[in-house]
Order: structure tokens, then C-alpha cells, then sequence
């Protein structure tokens, strides 16, 4: 705001290129020489009791982030793609016990890391199983997940500290469809440099192609996707 900077509270609903680039919002359309998508990912959550209080207190989305809060203990994983089984991978190096949970009969995850979390020594998959609730202890902590067989009905209860829930996450894109080239999955295809299909226009943290999600990815975007903007508009 000091120098400048005008905010603009609204959402935006498209982005056009005729003769200039134009984001238009539900208040207006507002001309750039560059744009810069931040809009990142919401995360997928299945539907489990208090989900939503228990984040810091045993749940947690970023294995690479808490894991290690739970080195030599028992960790539950929920989900069945990619980064479910690349958290388990990476989880069961440090942990006691992994539990990976995942509601269907087989690994959505391709085949290498499919396969070798079958042959993780320290680790139990649970097929076509989902958490039913969570039990937690006296400080209001997670020390156990109660797990239902969707076919037999057939209950377990894991005792756990930790409990990752990966079951993927959606990008803000759908009013970028057929503006800038997404991929299978909705991101933005974006390398490191940030830039996106459309001339001028550039992918920032969260909403782009990236092997790797976090606050200091998404910051090390914001500037790389300026300074690309920057000399994009100088040059």
C-alpha cells in the first residue's frame, strides 16, 4: 500500500488475450501487461468426526513437514494415489508402524510406488477400509483410529499418534480451462521458471505442476514468477 499498490477484494472468472491480457472479475475487468496465478489448491478431506479441530494435535497433511514429530511411533496413512504412497514410503523410515488405509482394492499410485509400499517391512495396508472416527486421549490428542471394511463391515482399532491424511488436493482452475494448459489433474503446467502457455502469464505455488507443495515452494515461486513478469514486461 505504500508504494502504491492497489488491492482489490473481488473474484475473478476469467482471464482473456485480445490486443492486452484482461482478468475479469464479477466487478469488472481489470487490463495487465503480465498476470500472475496464485490461486492454489484446496486440499481433499475425507469425512471423518472432527476432522477439522485435530490439525496440530495428530493430524497432519505434509508428511515431509511433521513427519518427524513422530519419528519411532505409529503413524496412519488415508489414501491410495501418489502421494499417499510416497508419504508412507517416506514415513516408514522414521516411524515404528505405518498403517496405510485406503478405501478401495488396490493402489490408485503408479506402479513403483505401489509396489514397494506393498514390501515395506513396517507397514499394514488396509483395503477398502475408511476411518470412522478418531480416539483421543486425556490432552485431546489422537492415540487411536477406528477403521471399517466397506465389504465385510469388519472393524479395527489402530493405535496411532499420528494420522496423514493424502488423499490429494483440487487446484483453482476451472475458470482457467482452455486459457492456459492444465494437466490431467487441473494444475497449471508450469516449470521452474513459472511461465504457463500463454504468453505473459505466469503459474505461482500451489496451482502449479510441482513435484513438491509447501509454504517455502510457494514463496520461492512468488519470486521467480515477478521477476519473470518483470522481464517479460521490460523487454
Amino acid at each position: 500500500k505504500a508504494v502504491g499498490v492497489k488491492f482489490v477484494t473481488t473474484e475473478a472468472v476469467g482471464l482473456t488475450y485480445t490486443d492486452k491480457l484482461t482478468v475479469e472479475t464479477l466487478d469488472g475487468n481489470y487490463p495487465a501487461d503480465a498476470v500472475i496465478l496464485a490461486t492454489g489448491a484446496s486440499r481433499a478431506t475425507p469425512r471423518i468426526p472432527g476432522l477439522a479441530g485435530l490439525e496440530g494435535h495428530g493430524v497432519s497433511y505434509c508428511a515431509t513437514c511433521d513427519g518427524n514429530f513422530y519419528r519411532d511411533k505409529d503413524v496412519a496413512i488415508v489414501g491410495g494415489g501418489d502421494t499417499a504412497c510416497a508419504e508412507a514410503i517416506y514415513l516408514s523410515r522414521i516411524c515404528r508402524k505405518v498403517y496405510v488405509i485406503h478405501r478401495r482394492e488396490d493402489f490408485r499410485a503408479h506402479f513403483v510406488y505401489a509396489e514397494k509400499v506393498k514390501h515395506l517391512p513396517n507397514a499394514e495396508i488396509f483395503w477398502n477400509n475408511e476411518v470412522q472416527n478418531v480416539v483421543l486421549n486425556d490432552a485431546g490428542r489422537i492415540e487411536a483410529v477406528t477403521v471399517r471394511n466397506a465389504k465385510t463391515g469388519e472393524e479395527h482399532t489402530l493405535a496411532c499418534e499420528g494420522l496423514f491424511i493424502a488423499v490429494g488436493s483440487k487446484p483453482e482452475t476451472e475458470w482457467l480451462r482452455g486459457v492456459v494448459k492444465l494437466d490431467k489433474a487441473g494444475y497449471v503446467e508450469a516449470g521452474s521458471d513459472c511461465k504457463t502457455s500463454l504468453a505473459g502469464v505466469y503459474a505461482a505455488g500451489d496451482v502449479r505442476t510441482t513435484p513438491l507443495r509447501q509454504v517455502v515452494t510457494a514463496t520461492a515461486d512468488g519470486a521467480l514468477a515477478a521477476e519473470a513478469a518483470i522481464a517479460y514486461i521490460t523487454s
